[in-house]
């Protein structure tokens, strides 16, 4: 996965998403900001509870389809199609309260002070 970008907002008014510790120079005024001021151990925490729901939606995912292929073996093979079936109703059901925490956790995420270079 890679790295979100992080929204600079220039005192002149412009703004830009730029990746983390790179320097971006604001067209209108020529500020040079650098996101590298931002301390890497808040970044990364931060990029770690944005990535925590989709990797238990991946995982709960994975637990389903592996018990159901069990039970699909041992009963039935052609219970196998309802795998799929069976996967994409717990991402529509399971979909909105992940995309709920995800969209908690950025409105709570970290606000850091860039100064001009």
């Amino acid at each position: 996965m890679r790295d979100l970008p992080i929204s600079i907002r220039c005192d002149c008014g412009e703004s830009h998403f730029v990746p983390y510790g790179e320097r971006w120079t604001c067209g209108q005024c020529g500020r040079t900001w650098n996101t590298a001021q931002i301390p890497a151990d808040e970044y990364r925490q931060f990029l770690r509870d944005i990535r925590r729901p989709r990797i238990w939606a991946a995982v709960v995912a994975l637990a389903i389809a592996g018990a159901l292929a069990v039970v699909a073996l041992l009963v039935n093979p052609a219970m196998l199609i309802v795998i799929p079936i069976l996967i994409g109703g717990v991402a529509i059901l399971a979909g909105p309260p992940w995309k709920k925490i995800v969209r908690r956790r950025i409105a709570e995420r970290p606000r850091w002070e860039l100064h001009p270079e």
